[in-house]
């Protein structure tokens, strides 16, 4: 018996942050919509009727400001906890769709649906859009494929075809392939890029098509094993594989911009504990300890003497206890701060993580229970009332002046129980 050839499907949102603001705003659809970073700085998502208007991406918000109010572009400062939410609700689609599943980034996950009972690929497609559509509000667009290489170059060929109902394939179509491949850019290419797509074409390859043509000795020399993998899948040849693993991760961070220069040792310390709080409750979440801290302290990149320094704190033994953590963080920002020098972005680092439910704090095992407890109740606490209800004193949430910039933000419209949308009979 042959063994069945894989099939996989990339699910991608459309203007992903752009369609989270819009779903609440449905006066928006099919106007022009921008969002910004945090501080409000740059520009991190565009609408269709944004990216027509040739505004490119990571573009500084005071560059584009008047061509911005010239079309009425709509901006948003980013709202990052409700993008999560939305990219936690389509994968949780997904996964009850195919269990196969790589979660790529925020808005792009992999599935490979060999096994599921499908006729036609494309109109699978087309239902999954539509169902992720209805339950979430977010478009997406569905490409599908003999490798997850072409899978994705299908998927951005549906999302710039929307006539195709939001869902390719190419999946036993060779004409199909080679019309995608011919279509799509070198620099379009995952895992080409815009870096290698220059020197591709100084060698006369012109497009996907092309490239997908040169000998395995050629790809292999000038693009290295992992290029001659690219050049197989965009053939169609089966080279790489869901991937499922859950690499352990090195560090947990909070940083930020600020929206002004800060001086005053009050507010960097209100920030650095808040820091430090958030990355706790994180750790927790994750079931780990922490070994380490670290704090960081930037000036301003435009300022005329600039200044970087950071701290290392070592906790023995390793700990997920909040009142630890803020303690070893302001201990580090006790040594680095200098109040000649006006500071722009700091942040906290959680380092030398490993794997362990109880707080490692004491060696009186009652005690131990009774913080771990005692974290867990307040963990719940704020996540049923979405804020930080429950907090240490050193935080200084009400008087966070040091905060970035988020002039344009949206409500938190998942998240939090007071910003729920109004709705008027």
């Amino acid at each position: 018996m042959s063994q069945r050839k894989p099939v996989f499907a990339l699910v991608d949102c459309n203007n992903f942050f752009v369609s989270c603001e819009r779903v609440f705003r449905p006066d928006l659809w099919n106007k022009p919509v921008a969002v910004l970073s945090n501080n409000d700085g740059v520009l991190v998502a565009r609408s269709n009727e944004v990216k027509a208007l040739g505004i490119p991406m990571g573009v500084p918000y005071f560059k584009v400001r008047n061509e911005l109010a010239k079309h009425n572009v709509t901006l948003f400062s980013g709202n990052f906890p409700l993008y999560g939410d939305f990219s936690q609700r389509v994968v949780q689609i997904l996964q009850s769709e195919c269990p196969d599943i790589e979660v790529y980034s925020v808005d792009e996950s992999f599935l490979e649906i060999s096994h599921l009972p499908i006729k036609d690929y494309t109109d699978w497609g087309k239902h999954l859009r539509a169902k992720i559509l209805q339950w979430t509000g977010i478009p997406v667009s569905v490409g599908v494929a003999p490798s997850k290489t072409l899978a994705k170059a299908a998927a951005d060929f549906s999302k710039k075809h929307g006539e195709g109902g939001g869902a390719f394939s190419v999946v036993g179509d060779e004409r199909k392939r080679v019309d995608l491949l011919k279509w799509l850019p070198l620099q379009d290419i995952w895992g080409i890029g815009w870096r290698t797509a220059p020197k591709l074409k100084a060698r006369g390859i012109k497009n996907a098509y092309e490239l997908s043509q040169v000998s395995d000795a050629w790809a292999q020399e000038q693009l290295t094993i992992r290029g001659l993998k690219t050049i197989k899948e965009l053939r169609g040849e089966y080279c790489s594989s869901i991937d499922r693993s859950e690499e352990p991760q090195q560090s947990i961070a909070r940083t930020r911009s600020f929206g002004h220069t800060v001086r005053n040792y009050y507010e960097l310390e209100g920030a650095v504990a808040t820091f430090a709080a958030q990355a706790a409750v994180k750790l927790r979440q994750e079931g780990e300890l922490a070994g380490a801290v670290v704090t960081f302290m930037q000036t301003s990149k435009h300022a005329e003497v600039q200044r970087s320094s950071s701290q290392l704190i070592r906790l023995h033994p390793p700990t997920n206890e909040t009142g630890r953590l803020i303690e070893a963080a302001l201990g580090a920002l006790e040594r680095i701060y200098d109040p000649d020098f006006g500071y722009k972005r700091a942040g906290v680092i959680l380092l030398d993580l490993q794997k362990g439910q109880q707080l490692a704090f004491d060696s009186n095992p009652e005690k131990i229970d009774r913080q771990t407890v005692l974290m867990q109740t307040i963990d719940d606490v704020n996540k049923r009332f979405g804020t930080r209800l429950v907090r240490h004193a050193s935080e200084h949430i009400e008087n966070q002046k040091w905060r970035s910039k988020r002039e344009k933000r949206s409500q938190a419209y998942t998240t939090n129980w007071r910003e729920l949308r109004t709705v008027k009979g």
